[in-house]
Order: structure tokens, then C-alpha cells, then sequence
């Protein structure tokens, strides 16, 4: 008797088929992480909260500075490190939204990390305004400034130039698509909840530690690994789209995404003015990407 080898094609199919099960298994609780109603709630709880936030820290802020508690000089020894309370809530808030919009589009996913990437940069300004009695342009937050203000007006253009959601493919390959993409956010949302108590965990750690110096920079712990996560997310993501999508339009700018995604993460944690450089030709990079993709021909399925 003569075993016959598997049909490779009948393999494929099922892989397919199991895909297609799983999916639809997880496509429910995605919806349900990811529903305009959840989204609501979540923006109230982030504004609640960094208002929280910045009371409690105002409040210790000043029994430390007339009572003498000795809290940590890292945190307290300034009134503006209380703005660097509520500006990580809203990070956080930013990240939330860049993760609820990543099955939507791609596009507008990409705007809001150059938004995370320039707020960063404006609390970071908060850090180092009180330590410095030079000119401007020669102070510690110089850079940090500059590239906020440069990646807003960058950002201007980017959504002046980023076109309205037009499908690039058949109905039910958007479906799947799109349904694919949100299961793929609602298990970066899970990420990113378990990243955020890991990372606080650290930070408080090195608080009681290192009360007066903390050694832990927050972008190292948290924003460098969602990044790293991210850019993993996104070539997934590209990798899939080539199955629905026939136009090169479209693939060649997500892929120049995937770059600027990777150029943002290689400025995190790096010298200022290098980060800068980093940092403004990723954004730059993208609105070529959206320009490059609205002048290309669409390319017809065959």
C-alpha cells in the first residue's frame, strides 16, 4: 500500500480555515476592548485621573516644602516636576488611543506617534526648565523644544496631506483585514496594560531606592519596549496586508511607516540633538509616504 504524500494546497487550507476559527473565536472580545462606548469611558478616566494626579502631587509638593516630610528631592524639589505628573497620564492616554485606532487605519495610527514622540519631548522640557540659568538656545531643554515644536508643524502637514479612509480592496478582504488588525490591537492592549504595572513597578522601585537621584530613565522602561513592540506589530501587519492588498501605493507607504516607527524608537533614550535629527526626519519620512502613496497609480487586482 502506497502512503500518499499531504496536498501542500489542502494544508494551506486549513491553516486558512483554522486562522479564519480563531478569529472569529476573538474578533467578539476585540470589539468589545475596543468599542467607541470603552473608548468614552477610558478618555474620562485619563482626564480624571491625570487632574488626580496633579492635585496629589501639588499637594505633597507643598506639605514637603512647609512641613518637612523628606520626600524625594527627585520628585519634589521643584513646582514644575508637578506638570510632569498629568503630562505622563495623557502619554499613557495618547498610547491608549494610537492602539485603538491601529484597525482603523494605519495612517492615522502613524500620526499619533509622532504625537506621543512630541509630548515626550515637551515633558521632558518640564524636567530640565528648573536647572538652567543660561540662554535658552545653550540650556539642557533647547533640543527638546525645538523638536516639539518642529514635529507639531510637521504634523500640521501630515494630516493636511493624509487622505480620508478610501478602501483599497474588496469589501470582504477589507473585512477580514480589518478584523485581523483589531484582534492584533486588543492583544497589544493587554501588552500594554501589563507593560504599565511592570514599568511602574520598576519606577517606584528606584524611587525608594534612589530617592534623591533616580537612575531610571521612564522612556527606557516603558515607551523604548511598546516601540520595540509596536514596529513588531506593524511589519506583522504589513506581512498580512500583502495578502489583500494590490496596491503598491499603499504597501510602500506602510512600509515607510514601519522606518519612521523604527527611526522614533532609535530616538528614545539616545543624546538630545541626535534624538532630534531622528525624530524630525521620521516625521518628514512619513508625510513623503503619504505624498509618495496619493501620486502613485493604483494598481487594478488581476
Amino acid at each position: 500500500m502506497v502512503n500518499k504524500e499531504p496536498n501542500p494546497s489542502k494544508r494551506c487550507l486549513d491553516g486558512v480555515y483554522a486562522m479564519n476559527f480563531l478569529l472569529d473565536k476573538l474578533d467578539p472580545i476585540a470589539k468589545g476592548l475596543l468599542s467607541p462606548r470603552i473608548k468614552k469611558r477610558m478618555e474620562k478616566g485619563f482626564v480624571s485621573f491625570a487632574l488626580f494626579a496633579f492635585l496629589v502631587h501639588l499637594a505633597l509638593y507643598i506639605l514637603n516644602k512647609y512641613v518637612a516630610l523628606d520626600l524625594p528631592s527627585a520628585l519634589f524639589s521643584s513646582p514644575l516636576q508637578i506638570l510632569y505628573t498629568p503630562f505622563s497620564v495623557v502619554l499613557v492616554a495618547e498610547i491608549y488611543l494610537l492602539v485603538y485606532y491601529l484597525p482603523s487605519s494605519f495612517g492615522r495610527s502613524m500620526g499619533k506617534q509622532i504625537e506621543i514622540i512630541a509630548l515626550i519631548e515637551i515633558r521632558t522640557v518640564f524636567k530640565d526648565l528648573d536647572n538652567t540659568s543660561t540662554w535658552p538656545w545653550e540650556a539642557a531643554f533647547f533640543p527638546h523644544i525645538l523638536s516639539a515644536l518642529l514635529l507639531g508643524g510637521i504634523l500640521v502637514v501630515f494630516y493636511r496631506v493624509l487622505p480620508q479612509r478610501v478602501a483599497r480592496m474588496e469589501e470582504d478582504d477589507l473585512q477580514h483585514f480589518v478584523r485581523f488588525k483589531r484582534v492584533l490591537a486588543a492583544a497589544l492592549m493587554l501588552f500594554l496594560l501589563a507593560l504599565s504595572a511592570y514599568a511602574l513597578s520598576l519606577w517606584s522601585y528606584d524611587v525608594v531606592i534612589h530617592p534623591d537621584h533616580l537612575r531610571m530613565d521612564p522612556n527606557t522602561v516603558f515607551y523604548t519596549e511598546f516601540f520595540t513592540t509596536l514596529i513588531l506589530v506593524d511589519v506583522l501587519i504589513l506581512v498580512v496586508s500583502l495578502r489583500y492588498l494590490h496596491d503598491f501605493g499603499q504597501v510602500i507607504r506602510n512600509s515607510g511607516f514601519i522606518v519612521a516607527t523604527v527611526m522614533l524608537r532609535r530616538a528614545l533614550g539616545i543624546e538630545p540633538w541626535h534624538a532630534f535629527a531622528y525624530e524630525v526626519n521620521a516625521a518628514i519620512l512619513a508625510v513623503l509616504m503619504v505624498l509618495l502613496q496619493r501620486y502613485l497609480p493604483r494598481r487594478s487586482k488581476t
